[in-house]
């Protein structure tokens, strides 16, 4: 048993079993960002809103009604099996979520819900989302939806497992990439222009707060707002230190590892307050097809396998990432244990 044998079972799984695990990056290629508020953080954006001229509003969904008091989330690729788990754990925790993606609302899965949700989920997903159809390798789509004021953070959770129409029976959606897909354009890409767009808007912020008029009735300091919180859903196999066993995994991982380095560097400048989760396989109950390969993960995490994660729900991973996103203090690369750990504390 090995690291390269769990890694060969996981995909034939994918491949072969009508219901099958989804992996943690979110295998549909719609690109997704996860907007979580931060305590005490100011607003990502201007007052003002700005033209969205490559971002269009899904006819099917309108979004909640009211403004929330906590801030929009957006979500960049919310229409994938891990990102309308979060976009419902957002809505628990009370924010009014924006999503964007190539899609825009999210497809129904053979038995009538959205990916992730359960019956009851999948109609208040359709309705409360406010679902946007855009291309997140753009770097001014971000850039337009957060310039619209309100945004409290951002989640990136965008990835493509297989860079073809083999990718439909990987991804937890059924998505098919473009033809010009990379693992480099839906992932390094995709996550570079959240993040940039990120920390441009709440520069932004800080130069107005700086002219206002605290700073004309002559204060000796302004404070400036922390920076916003961003959380990347990557992979735990971004940790592994050696060549994947296979070529396309390994562009995979390079991806995944050049958005984890960007981020450590924006933590670094103060220009984000970014997290990245490492999950293995992210399951849940309700999918009972996919536990024959989640036992295999954990059997090989407790018999001390080095390189093999003990998989998470999605449930887990979607509280973690919210928490982490709100709890003012929380960066740097999180594995299944600190995932666990978020994911249990109050909200």
């Amino acid at each position: 048993l090995s690291a390269s044998y769990l890694v060969a079972t996981r995909h034939f799984f994918f491949r072969h079993v009508p219901t099958r695990p989804r992996h943690i990056t979110m295998l549909a290629v719609s690109a997704t960002r996860v907007v979580a508020p931060c305590a005490g953080a100011g607003r990502l954006g201007k007052s003002h809103r700005a033209s969205s001229r490559r971002v269009v509003s899904s006819r099917a969904s309108s979004g909640s009604d009211g403004a929330s008091p906590l801030g929009r989330v957006l979500v960049l690729g919310g229409t994938g099996f891990v990102g309308s788990r979060i976009c419902v754990e957002l809505l628990d925790a009370g924010y009014d979520v924006t999503s964007v993606s190539r899609r825009g609302t999210p497809p129904l899965s053979d038995d009538g819900d959205a990916p992730s949700a359960s019956a009851n989920n999948a109609a208040r997903l359709r309705e409360s989302v406010d679902w946007r159809v855009g291309d997140a390798s753009d770097p001014e789509t971000a850039l337009d939806v957060l310039n619209e004021g309100g945004f409290v953070g951002v989640v990136h959770a965008v990835g493509m497992l297989l860079a073809s129409d083999l990718n439909a029976l990987a991804s937890g959606s059924g998505s098919i990439p473009d033809a010009d897909a990379t693992y480099d354009k839906v992932t390094r890409v995709t996550a570079f222009n959240a993040a940039d767009a990120a920390a441009r808007c709440a520069e932004g912020g800080t130069r107005v707060k700086a002219a206002s008029d605290d700073a004309a009735r002559g204060d000796d300091a302004v404070a400036s707002p922390p920076p916003p919180p961003f959380v990347f859903v990557s992979a735990a196999e971004a940790r592994w230190d050696f060549r994947a066993p296979f070529d396309w995994l390994e562009e995979y991982l390079v991806a995944k590892r050049a958005v984890e380095s960007r981020l450590a560097t924006l933590n670094d400048e103060q220009k984000l307050r970014a997290s990245w989760l490492r999950p293995s396989l992210v399951y849940t109950f309700e999918k009972p097809a996919a536990l024959p390969a989640v036992f295999l993960f954990v059997l090989g995490n407790a018999i001390g396998i080095p390189f093999v994660d003990r998989p998470v729900t999605v449930d887990t991973l979607a509280r973690a990432a919210v928490r982490a996103l709100a709890d003012g203090k929380t960066s740097g690369c999180l594995d299944y244990r600190e995932m666990e750990r978020l994911a249990n504390e109050p909200r």
